[in-house]
């Protein structure tokens, strides 16, 4: 869409994607047809193969980029930024295997015009099967990390499934809105101001944790939130389980995270 054609929005939607599937790209250009005239939407293409489903998205796109190679999901997000014909009051950041109803993100700009101090907001976030899925989150500490990827669920003691449960804020109301000090990456809607003031994703992060460190950033321009009245469906891969190299970004990740906000090891 050329910058003639491109309708004002007061929010953009951002969508990082890397070999999406075909069910995937489909489900995502349904919703995706649904958004009001006011919400567009921007893809980056990562490790880009001409003749991928992606492909389909790039009509109606408000900006389209396509990588050779695979920059990392904070950097890719921040090129795409600069590609923008005109920069939103919001801008949205989405993995493309989400699913919402219409007026999810309208519902959601709404109350954050009402609520100017939020500058960060993630909908509640549902698994396919419309169970919750906890992520938000305490910030990183070393013990949470090491609790959440390393230690099965049935070797762990009473008092780390306590202290698991704290760090995922699982005694928090997640029906209601309250701030978080780590909102997940995998659906952010933040005013667009502090986000390019505070420099946009730190580079830095190959994969994960970018996350955390952006929530961090963004609390230091206003408060950020679970928005409770808003929801969409991720189908979560937890790929850092099932892979080692992966693991390895994960772990060289957290070791960035925490020389940059120092060191909390529970």
């Amino acid at each position: 869409m050329s910058e003639a054609e491109a309708p004002l929005r007061s929010l953009i939607l951002l969508l990082v994607a890397f070999h999406p599937s075909k069910q995937e790209v489909n489900c995502l250009n349904t919703c995706l047809r649904s958004l009001p005239a006011t919400i567009g939407y921007a893809v980056v293409v990562n490790d880009y193969l001409p003749g991928e489903p992606i492909d389909l998205l790039a009509e109606n796109a408000d900006s389209w980029l396509c990588n050779s190679d695979n920059p990392g999901y904070g950097r890719a997000v921040n090129r795409l930024v600069k590609t923008l014909p005109n920069i939103p009051k919001y801008l949205g950041v989405l993995n493309t295997d989400l699913q919402w109803t219409k007026g999810t993100f309208a519902t959601m700009t709404s109350w954050m015009d009402q609520n100017p101090d939020v500058v960060l907001a993630a909908p509640q976030i549902l698994d396919p099967l419309g169970n919750e899925q906890k992520l938000c989150k305490r910030n990183p500490t070393v013990l949470g990390l090491l609790s959440r990827r390393f230690i099965p669920d049935w070797f762990k003691p009473g008092w780390l499934k306590r202290y698991d449960r704290w760090y995922v804020m699982a005694d928090s109301s997640y029906d209601d809105q309250f701030d978080v000090p780590y909102l997940s990456g995998c659906c952010m809607v933040m005013q667009s101001k502090p986000f390019l003031q505070s420099g946009g994703f730190d580079e830095r992060y190959f994969l994960y944790l970018e996350d955390a460190d952006l929530t961090r950033e963004m609390s230091l321009w206003g408060r950020c939130q679970h928005f409770s009245s808003a929801y969409v469906v991720h189908s979560w891969g937890r790929g850092n389980y099932k892979s080692l190299r992966l693991m390895v970004v994960n772990v060289q990740s957290a070791w960035r995270y925490f020389c940059k906000w120092g060191w909390t090891f529970w």
